[in-house]
C-alpha cells in the first residue's frame, strides 16, 4: 500500500514535528587548515556537541562533513558572523544536537582556502573531498563513520566526494543536483539559469572569517590572492557547445569529467547509502528522479523551490533518521520504510506526501494533447488531431525579466504561440514527465525553442506547471548511456548536432519537467512556444538579427502534441511492499522483460488478430525500426519465441511475430544438450500445412503503416517503416528468406534455419530455392546452432552461396532450437538484438560485435565466426 502522511499545505502549522529532547545542547567550534593530496591547505570548521556549558563531549561520534564555494564563516552586510553548520535548513544544527559532529570545508578557490579552482567540480575537488572525508574519519572525535548533506552546489560536492569511494563515507544526503552536467547546463544545447552566473568578486571572499590561528587574517589574504587564477565558470560552461568539446580553459573533454553518472558504478560498488530529494518547482528534480532510478538511491520530492525544505513534512527528522540508521546502527525502522516519498498535488492548495517503492510517474498513463484549432481558428489543445494547418510566429527577445535568479519561469504567453484546451469537464491528475512533439521548420538553418505546459484557472490565473527546451540542430535522439526513463534523449555530441536545411521540416521530441500536478474542473491546459526565455543569461549574445520565424505544423500527418502522464485511480497503485510496475497496457501479455533500456512487452491487438505485437511498454519519442518474425515450424503462436521478442524490442524496436498469441511457455534457466541432427521429414504428403505464411509476415507492413498514420493509435508516429528487418526461426527463417527479396526490407536474420539443399526434403512448405538467394539485396545474418543442428548443411550452404551482399554465419552449438526459449532469449538473441542495432540504427558499437579488428563475437568463448562481403577490415 501506499502510505499517506500529510493532508495540505494549509495545515503546515498543524503538522510541525514535536520538539525532541536536546541530547547536547551546546557547540564547541574551531577552524584550521588541513592539507590535501597536493599540500593545497583548505580551511575546515569542525563544530562539536558540547553540554550547557561548552564543553565538548568526549565520546568518538560520527561525522556529517559539508563542503561548500559559499563560505562555511563570513561576516554579511550588518557586520555579524553567518555560519552554514548554525543554520537548520540542512539539519545541519539539529545534527550537531542529536550527537553529530558538523564539519564544513570550503572548496579550493573561494572562502579562507587556498589554491585556484581548475573547474566547477573536477576531480581535483572530488578528491579534495575525499582527503577530508578520510582526514575526519581519522580524528579522536570521530567515531570513523562519516556522512554527507549539501544541495545544489553542495549536493554536487557530495556526490563528486562519493564518486570518489572513501572508505569511511557511509552516507549521503544529497539535494537537487545533476546527474549528466552537460544536459543540466546546456538541456537541449541551450545554457540558462543554472552554473552560468558571474563568479563573485574577490571581495566576497576577502569577507570570510580566518581560520582560528589566523589572527590578523595574513594567511586569508594571501589566499584570496590566489583565487585570481580561479577559472571563470560561465565561461567554461560557454566555451564547451557539445558533449564531446574540448575545454580550452582546461584542456579536456570537461563535460566527461564533471558528468556524475559516469561514477555510478563507483558509488555504488562502495556501497554508500544514497538519499536524494529536490522539489517539484525545481529544474534539477529531472535529473534527481533519473539519478535514484540509476543507482538505487532514496528519493523525496517536495512541493517547493529550488533547495526549500519540503514544508508539512518533518525534513529534519527524516534526515537523523537516515544518518542514525547508517552512522549510527540504529534499528528505527529506517531500513522498513519504502524507498520513495512524495508530495502529491490534490488542488487548490491541498495535498499529502505520499510513501511508495515506485517513482513518481512509473505507472503514469500517457495522454495525448494534440495542437489543433477550433471551427473559428482559435489554437487549441485537443485530445484528437484535426485537420493539416500550419501556424507562425516570430521570436521575441523582449522576454526580460528582473529577477537576476529565477528558478521557475513566470508565463510568457504574450512572447509566443499559444495552444489552449477547452475547460475540463471533470478534474485531471498529472504525475510524471509530460512529452512534447513538434514538427517545424523555420526561415534559417538553427533556432532556439522552448515550450511550457500551463493552467489556466477558471477565474484566469496562470500557473506555469512544466518547460522544456531544445536547440534544433540538436534534435537527433539517441539511446542514453543511462536508464532515461524512457524519455527522449539528444546526445549532444558534435556530429549528431546537424542544421535544418532550407525547405525541410524537424521533428523535436522534447521531454519536459516531471510534476505532481492536479487540474480541477473548468481548468485549460495551454502549451505556449516560444523561441527565447528570461533565464538565457547570454541572450543578448545568442540572439538573432533579424529574429527567426518558425513554423509549427499541426494535424493527422505532423502529430504536434504534449503527451500528458495522468496519474491512475487511487486503486491502481502499487503495493508499497515491491517497487510498482508500470501499468498494464491495453492487451499486454506477461510481464515487462529484456536488458536493453526500454523493457518491453507482448501485446494483443484487435485489429491484428493474426499477429502479436512486441514494443517497449514505456515507447521512446522517436520512431523505432519495425522487425517482422516468423515462428519455428511456422506456427500460428506468435508467443512461441516470446523471450527473445521481448529482448528484441526493448532495445528500441516494435516487433510483429506471425500469428496470434496463443500460449505462452515460461522461460528456461539452461538448455540441455543438443539432441542429434533428428529423424528424416515424413513424405510431403503426410507434413501438415503451414499455419503463417510470407505473405501474412509482409502484410505486417501495411498494418503498421495504418496505425502509424492513427492520430487516435498509441503507435501514432511511433514506428519507422523505412527501417525494417525479417527474421524467424526454422520455418519462420525461411520466411524470413522469401520476404527479403522484398525492396522495403533493410535487412534478414535467420535462426536455426536456410534453403532446403533438397527440395521437397523439409518439414516447411515455404516456396523458395537457392537460387532465389540471389533476390536477396541486404545484408544477412545466419545464426546456427552448431553441427548438431538439423539445419546446419542447409544454413552453411546458403552462406557459401551467397556472394552478392554482406554476409555472416554464426554457429554457437546449442542445437536447433537454440537460446531462445531462455531467460530474455539467451545468447541468440543477445547477439540478434545487436545485428538488429547494426543494420537498422546504424549503431557502430553494435557493429563492433560482428566486424573489425576487435570483433567480440569473433572471440566469445564456444562461437564461430565466418563472414563476406563487408567494407573494410573483417
Amino acid at each position: 500500500m501506499i502510505l499517506r502522511l500529510a493532508i495540505a499545505l494549509a495545515a503546515l502549522a498543524a503538522l510541525v514535528a514535536p520538539a525532541r529532547a536536546q541530547d547536547y545542547p551546546g557547540v564547541e567550534r574551531r577552524s584550521l587548515y588541513v592539507p590535501v593530496h597536493d599540500g593545497t591547505r583548505l580551511a575546515m570548521n569542525i563544530y562539536r556537541p558540547a553540554d550547557a556549558g561548552g564543553k565538548a563531549v568526549q565520546d568518538r561520534l560520527p561525522v556529517i562533513f559539508v563542503f561548500t564555494p559559499y563560505r562555511a564563516r563570513f561576516i554579511n552586510g550588518e557586520g555579524q558572523v553567518e555560519e552554514a553548520a548554525l543554520d537548520d535548513r540542512l539539519a545541519l544544527r539539529s545534527l550537531i544536537r542529536a550527537g553529530y559532529v558538523v564539519a564544513v570545508a570550503d572548496i579550493r578557490g573561494k572562502g579562507p582556502s587556498f589554491g585556484a579552482r581548475r573547474g566547477f567540480q573536477d576531480r581535483t575537488e572530488a578528491q579534495d573531498g575525499h582527503d577530508l572525508v578520510e582526514w575526519l574519519a581519522d580524528q579522536p572525535f570521530s567515531s570513523g563513520a562519516v556522512g554527507m548533506v549539501g544541495c545544489s552546489y553542495l549536493g554536487g560536492t557530495t556526490m563528486h566526494t562519493a564518486s570518489t569511494a572513501p572508505p569511511s563515507l557511509r552516507a549521503i544526503f544529497t539535494g537537487a543536483t545533476d546527474w549528466d552536467k552537460y544536459a543540466f547546463v546546456r538541456r537541449g544545447g541551450i545554457t540558462a539559469q543554472f552554473n552560468t552566473r558571474p563568479d563573485e568578486p574577490l571581495s566576497q571572499d576577502l569577507a570570510s572569517v580566518p581560520v582560528d590561528d589566523d589572527e590578523g587574517g595574513e594567511l586569508l589574504r594571501q589566499a584570496v590572492a590566489q583565487h585570481a587564477d580561479n577559472t571563470p565558470m560561465a565561461g567554461l560552461w560557454y566555451s564547451m557547445p557539445y558533449r564531446d568539446s574540448v575545454s580550452p580553459l582546461t584542456g579536456n573533454a570537461f563535460w566527461d569529467e564533471v558528468a556524475i553518472w559516469r561514477y555510478a558504478d563507483a558509488i555504488r560498488e562502495a556501497g554508500i547509502a544514497t538519499y536524494l530529494w529536490s522539489n517539484w518547482k525545481d529544474e534539477p528534480t529531472s535529473q534527481v528522479i533519473v539519478a535514484a532510478e540509476n543507482l538505487g538511491s532514496r528519493l523525496l520530492v517536495g512541493p517547493g523551490s529550488h533547495c526549500a525544505p519540503p514544508p508539512a513534512f518533518d525534513f529534519i527528522g527524516e534526515i537523523r533518521r537516515f544518518f542514525d540508521y547508517h552512522l549510527k546502527n540504529i534499528d528505527n525502522g529506517f531500513a522498513q520504510q519504502p524507498r520513495v516519498t512524495y508530495w502529491s498535488d490534490e488542488g487548490e492548495g491541498r495535498g499529502q506526501y505520499l510513501r511508495t517503492d515506485s517513482l513518481p510517474g512509473s505507472d503514469a498513463l500517457s495522454a495525448a494533447f494534440y495542437l489543433s484549432a477550433t471551427e473559428q481558428d482559435e489554437l487549441s489543445l485537443s485530445p484528437r488531431a484535426g485537420i493539416d494547418a500550419d501556424d507562425e510566429f516570430t521570436v521575441d527577445y523582449g522576454v526580460g525579466d528582473s529577477e537576476y535568479f529565477a528558478f521557475w519561469p513566470s508565463p510568457l504567453d504574450e512572447h509566443g504561440i499559444v495552444y489552449t484546451s477547452e475547460p475540463l469537464d471533470q478534474p485531471m491528475e498529472l504525475l510524471g514527465y509530460p512529452v512534447a512533439h513538434l514538427e517545424v521548420a523555420a526561415d534559417r538553418e538553427d533556432a532556439d525553442l522552448f515550450v511550457y505546459l500551463e493552467e489556466v484557472a477558471p477565474d484566469g490565473d496562470v500557473e506555469v506547471l512544466s518547460f522544456g527546451r531544445l536547440r534544433i540542430s540538436h534534435r537527433a535522439t539517441a539511446d542514453a548511456p543511462w536508464n532515461n526513463l524512457g524519455l527522449p534523449w539528444h546526445s549532444g555530441l558534435e556530429r549528431d548536432v546537424a542544421p535544418l536545411p532550407a525547405g525541410e521540416t524537424a521533428r523535436l521530441n522534447i521531454a519536459m519537467m516531471p510534476l505532481s500536478h492536479r487540474f480541477e474542473q473548468g481548468a485549460r491546459l495551454r502549451f505556449v512556444v516560444t523561441g527565447a526565455d528570461p533565464r538565457q543569461r547570454n541572450l543578448a549574445d545568442v540572439r538573432q538579427d533579424p529574429p527567426p520565424r518558425i513554423t509549427i505544423m499541426r494535424g493527422q500527418k505532423s502529430g504536434s502534441r504534449i503527451d500528458l502522464p495522468l496519474r491512475p485511480a487511487a486503486g491502481e497503485a502499487a503495493p508499497a511492499a515491491a517497487p510498482a510496475p508500470m501499468a498494464a497496457v491495453q492487451g499486454q501479455i506477461g510481464e515487462a522483460a529484456g536488458t536493453g533500456p526500454h523493457p518491453a512487452i507482448a501485446q494483443s491487438r484487435e485489429d491484428a488478430p493474426n499477429y502479436t505485437l512486441y514494443r517497449p511498454k514505456n515507447l521512446p519519442s522517436r520512431p523505432l525500426p519495425l522487425v517482422l518474425w516468423g515462428n519455428g515450424a511456422c506456427l500460428n503462436n506468435g508467443l512461441s519465441a516470446s523471450h527473445a521478442l521481448r529482448e528484441f524490442a526493448s532495445h528500441g524496436f516494435v516487433v510483429v511475430a506471425n500469428g496470434a498469441p496463443l500460449e505462452e511457455r515460461a522461460a528456461l534457466e539452461s538448455i540441455s544438450p543438443p539432441p542429434s541432427a533428428g529423424t528424416p521429414a515424413p513424405p510431403p504428403a503426410e507434413r501438415a500445412p503451414d499455419q503463417t505464411a510470407v505473405a501474412q509476415m509482409l502484410a505486417a507492413i501495411e498494418w503498421a503503416e495504418k496505425v502509424n498514420r492513427d492520430a487516435s493509435d498509441p503507435l501514432f508516429g511511433r514506428i519507422d517503416t523505412s527501417r525494417i528487418a525479417v527474421t524467424g526461426h526454422s520455418c519462420g527463417g525461411l520466411q524470413a528468406l522469401a520476404a527479403g527479396a522484398d525492396p522495403r526490407i533493410d535487412t534478414v536474420l535467420v535462426y536455426g534455419s536456410g534453403v532446403y539443399n533438397r527440395p521437397g526434403t523439409g518439414l516447411s512448405g515455404v516456396q523458395i530455392r537457392k537460387q532465389d538467394l540471389d533476390k536477396l539485396h541486404t545484408p544477412v545474418a545466419y545464426i546456427l546452432g552448431g553441427p548438431e543442428d538439423i539445419a546446419y548443411p542447409n544454413g552453411t550452404d546458403d552462406f557459401r552461396r551467397i556472394g552478392h551482399v554482406p554476409v555472416i554465419l554464426a554457429n554457437l552449438p546449442v542445437g536447433h532450437g537454440g537460446t531462445l526459449p531462455l531467460v530474455n532469449g539467451g545468447d541468440w538473441a543477445r547477439v540478434g538484438a545487436a545485428w538488429l542495432k547494426w543494420q537498422l540504427n546504424g549503431d557502430q558499437q553494435a557493429a563492433r560485435e560482428f566486424v573489425g579488428e576487435d570483433c567480440r563475437l569473433c572471440s566469445t568463448f564456444g562461437w564461430t565466426v565466418e563472414k563476406k562481403q563487408f567494407p573494410g577490415p573483417g
